[in-house]
């Protein structure tokens, strides 16, 4: 158990014990406590020798409240008792403690999460298959990549200024090792995991900030969206412990004297904004108390008159991609580097 859980658990526990004070102040306030009557108690010998004891109960026990109905005495003629007396002081303390035992959990809760932007219109989920099943064809003598060819759904009432038409599906293009495992078939997300070392790939779509393009939007904006708690990296089970974007590129900024980049169109109504950025972050493992380093790769297009950004994501152990002659990051950078759409 982590130490947020922990402390998590106290506050709980605390709260409850306040609650439960509450509530028996409150019953308390509301009605007399009929304290047990007394009973004196003597022994005397029967006539067979044995010794026996008996009880006699107080007599003239009576319970009555008092003129000012937020305090209840009861008087015990026959009998020497302090009277008890809970008064509306004590209720509205027990209820201030309560209170702010919720608030203390609540805030602690809110504090331990990692830290996203609150304004963000969106979180980055995935570009949902569409049109069809996929192409996969092996590459190669030896077989060890597969080229996945298909499509995704496009932007919402997006029109190809080129073609003059209304597009609804995106062609979508990129190669992975073969004996990687596809992940959420049913679901029509794109997911990829080696099953070895736990190295993953995806493809999201997230919509850029109002007044941004892929090449004026803050690089802190892609570890947001992709971390997102709605996002659906996370909500497929990661638990991100923190997160930062360590490098950012414009691969294709669609400049006049630039490159056409991998959108393969010299026109510059259909020009896309690329982008390749590096994650550096942290997971939780299953047992809830270490972290791993994780490093991620990014790869983002702009579809042009849109808003919507599409991005290959890889995720590998941060110690095996920073390896020298590591081959874990050429396989994510093969991943990247072929990713195309449009």
């Amino acid at each position: 158990m982590t130490n947020i859980n922990k402390l998590f658990l106290l506050v709980v526990v605390a709260a409850w014990h306040s609650a439960k004070s509450t509530t028996q102040a409150f019953q308390l306030h509301q009605r007399p406590r009929i304290i047990p009557p007394l009973c004196s108690t003597f022994s005397r010998r029967n006539p067979t020798g044995a010794v026996t004891s008996r009880c006699s109960l107080a007599s003239n026990v009576s319970v009555r409240p008092t003129t000012d109905v937020s305090h209840f005495d009861a008087h015990f003629h026959d009998a020497d008792i302090e009277t008890t007396t809970t008064s509306r002081r004590s209720f509205l303390s027990s209820a201030a403690i309560f209170s702010t035992a919720t608030a203390l959990a609540t805030t602690i809760i809110s504090s331990c999460q990692p830290a996203v932007a609150a304004s963000l219109e969106e979180a980055a989920t995935y570009a949902y298959r569409s049109g069809g099943l996929p192409s996969l064809t092996t590459l190669g003598i030896t077989k060890l990549y597969t080229r996945y060819e298909g499509f995704v759904l496009a932007p919402e009432n997006y029109h190809s200024k080129s073609r003059g038409t209304k597009i609804s599906n995106l062609a979508i293009q990129f190669d992975f090792p073969t004996d990687w495992l596809q992940l959420d078939k049913l679901g029509g997300g794109i997911q990829y995991v080696d099953q070895r070392n736990g190295d993953k790939l995806y493809v999201l779509r997230a919509a850029l900030p109002e007044g941004t393009d892929l090449k004026t939007v803050s690089k802190s904006w892609f570890g947001d969206v992709i971390f997102h708690p709605e996002g659906d990296v996370v909500r497929s089970g990661v638990v991100v412990d923190g997160y930062r974007v360590a490098r950012s590129q414009m691969v294709n900024d669609c400049s006049a004297d630039g490159d056409s980049g991998s959108s393969g169109s010299s026109s510059s109504d259909d020009c896309q904004l690329q982008r390749r950025l590096l994650l550096k972050y942290d997971t939780v493992t299953g047992n809830g108390v270490q972290t791993v380093e994780r490093r991620g790769l990014v790869d983002a297009h702009q579809i042009p008159g849109t808003r919507d950004v599409y991005m290959m994501v890889t995720a590998s152990n941060a110690v095996k991609f920073e390896a020298k002659g590591s081959r874990e990051r050429e396989t994510v950078e093969t991943i990247v580097n072929s990713f195309k759409i449009g």
